[in-house]
């Protein structure tokens, strides 16, 4: 299809440009004297100049020129790229130290993003802390002043805190109290007895405080890798310092050798990757979050990684279309990974999921309190679960619940935890040597979901992350308490799970983040762009194919470079590209940099701190 006539001279000239590889850009602040010509540069709407929205026009051959100023109050095309709760921070404190994620503006010819990011970062004088290729950035420390200042350079795309993460666990007092029966509660032993299945063969990458030693786990500590402090540090023996991340580890995994069988994980035959990204005080920040799920991204193939559980969460301090630590979690989902994440654990207040819990793609899971019993008459919602709808975005949160009140799993002797709770710790079969030890919060749920995810995916493998959550979401047990926006579709159902057979992906998935479209839809399609609004076209694009009819198997991916990463097995059929605001998304193409790029983390010199985000307990 041919772009209409209201198309202007300029534009005309603009596609000729795009033609021939080059793009037009709208410009930064910066960017052009007053009554003089502007320089091209890259078209960000939303991110960009706010209200310059074209509709009817080809999205990738735009020229806009600066004539009018900037309304009182509005936003100048350098605020916009800055996210609106670090913006607030930058302007009153300029002073003071932020740390960041800055993503890099999508060049057709130059795909060296996170390397970009870096080299942005230093020109405004900041502290460049690691790559984050996954997401197309760096993180970095600067100064308030320093970051309005970053935001001019064309380089720059966007802007964002890098939230400060804790895992969330123990919310509450009394957690030491009770035995666990959570794993007989959800059908676990009668799945392994009914189906055969215990996860044998799949790869579960936990990505938290690390993975220790323990007889549970004999053999199965396929890998081990520390973000905690750098670049990542591959581990020739696996530790957890913060204790939180072996209790996680067997939830999923343990095999109940050192109490018997009486405190068994739900998959007790999977593997598991050790990706240690949250250091012993319990406490980490997105970046280093993101550089683990990029480790994941590259190495699935090689420890057949099917399952991620993240029992970590931030505050939702914007949409998740813009959030990088939600663009990082559906790299993982279409590339065949399924990723589950624990809600939060902010309740009883509603809309307080968290992120990457509000993203659409990942499977989030709230907590119960099975009251000490495997009979389910008498559960109820935990007070501390996180409620939905979600922040910003009001979608409905979470997918499906667990227990997660006095868990019993395994323990990580001198660990942080093991120091802090000595009341929390259960003898196994040797009353000298206590081997498990008892938590609650979502960080307990979340994992009991990702072992039935392995379960599932032992006895069908083929499945897709979008077929997992459907199956996982239609077979859930319904639940006479609670609501969709505090315990979605129910408890899990390690059975039901298991034997279903429906094929379906579920309903219509919601648009993709803005962050992933950006940084994957040019390899879609291949290049050159010449994208028209899709708004005014109806649903068609600049050369005549419906986006609901597209034949991903026609991909051109001859232009990826990315090593260690095999995009064509991407899920590409599960993306709902059709409600993608494309005006809103630079188009400039990509060519991904090694995952493997790091620069080393910087050391604060001193100055007043801010991380960006509210510790959760």
């Amino acid at each position: 299809m041919r772009c209409t006539n209201r198309v202007s001279a300029g534009i005309q000239e603009a596609r000729q440009l795009l033609k021939s590889r080059s793009k037009t850009r709208l410009l930064s602040p910066n960017g052009v004297k007053r009554g003089g010509t502007p320089r091209r540069g890259s078209r960000v709407s939303r991110r960009g100049w706010v209200g310059m929205r074209w509709a009817g026009l080809c999205l990738a051959a735009v020229i806009v020129t600066a004539t009018q100023a900037t309304p009182a109050g509005a936003k100048t095309h350098a605020d916009a790229k800055i996210s609106a709760s670090l913006l607030a921070l930058a302007q009153s404190k300029p002073m003071d130290d932020f740390a960041v994620i800055v993503r890099a503006a999508v060049k057709l010819n130059n795909g060296h993003h996170a390397e970009r990011a870096a080299a942005a970062v230093q020109r405004a004088h900041g502290k460049v802390g690691r790559g984050l290729s996954i997401v197309g950035g760096a993180s970095a420390i600067l100064t308030g002043a320093e970051v309005l200042a970053l935001a001019n350079d064309p380089d720059v795309g966007y802007v964002s805190v890098d939230e400060a993460i804790t895992a969330t666990f123990d919310p509450v007092d009394g957690a030491a109290l009770a035995s666990s029966p959570g794993i007989l509660e959800v059908g676990a032993p009668a799945a392994w007895r009914q189906l055969g299945v215990t996860g044998r063969g799949i790869g579960v990458a936990i990505l938290d405080s690390g993975i220790a030693p323990h007889p549970d786990l004999l053999g199965r500590i396929v890998a081990s890798v520390d973000f905690t402090t750098g670049s990542g540090t591959v581990l020739v023996a696996p530790a957890d310092p913060g204790g939180h991340g072996t209790h996680v580890a067997g939830l999923v995994a343990g095999d109940g050798t050192a109490s018997g069988g009486a405190y068994a994980g739900v998959a007790p035959g999977a593997n598991l990757i050790d990706v240690r990204v949250i250091a012993a005080s319990g406490s980490t920040h997105v970046s280093t979050l993101i550089a683990g799920m990029q480790w994941v991204l590259a190495h699935r193939n090689d420890y057949n990684i099917r399952v991620v559980n993240l029992s970590a969460g931030g505050p939702t301090t914007t949409s998740y279309r813009d959030d990088p630590l939600a663009t990082a979690a559906e790299m993982l989902v279409f590339a065949g990974i399924t990723v589950v994440v624990s809600a939060g654990n902010e309740g009883p207040a509603v809309r307080t999921i968290t992120s990457p819990g509000n993203d659409p793609y990942v499977i989030t899971v709230g907590g119960i309190d099975d009251s000490g019993t495997a009979a389910t008459a008498d559960d109820a919602l935990a007070s501390w679960s996180s409620r939905g709808v979600t922040p910003i975005d009001g979608l409905a949160k979470p997918d499906l619940v667990a227990p997660g009140r006095r868990i019993v799993s395994l323990r990580s002797p001198g660990s942080t935890l093991d120091q802090e709770l000595p009341d929390r710790v259960v003898a196994g079969l040797d009353p000298l040597a206590p081997a498990y030890f008892r938590l609650s919060g979502t960080s307990m749920a979340a994992p009991v979901v990702a072992g039935v995810v392995a379960l599932m995916l032992e006895r069908s493998p083929a499945l897709t992350p979008g077929q997992v959550k459907n199956r996982l979401k239609s077979s859930a047990t319904a639940l006479s308490y609670g609501s969709p926006e505090t315990t979605g579709s129910g408890m899990v159902s390690a059975v039901a799970a298991v034997a279903a057979s429906d094929q379906s992906a579920g309903a219509a998935a919601d648009p993709v983040s803005a962050g992933f479209a950006s940084e994957m839809y040019a390899q879609v399609y291949g290049q050159p762009l010449s994208w028209c609004d899709l708004a005014f076209n109806g649903g068609v694009d600049s050369n005549g194919v419906p986006w609901s009819g597209v034949t991903w198997s026609n991909v051109v991916w001859d232009a990826v470079t990315w090593q260690n990463v095999n995009w064509a097995s991407f899920n590409w059929s599960a993306v709902n590209w059709q409600d993608i605001a494309w005006e809103d998304i630079a188009w400039e193409g990509i060519t991904w940099e090694d995952v493997a790029w790091e620069l080393v983390p910087v050391k604060d010199k001193g100055r007043k701190s801010h991380g960006g985000g509210k510790v959760l307990d």
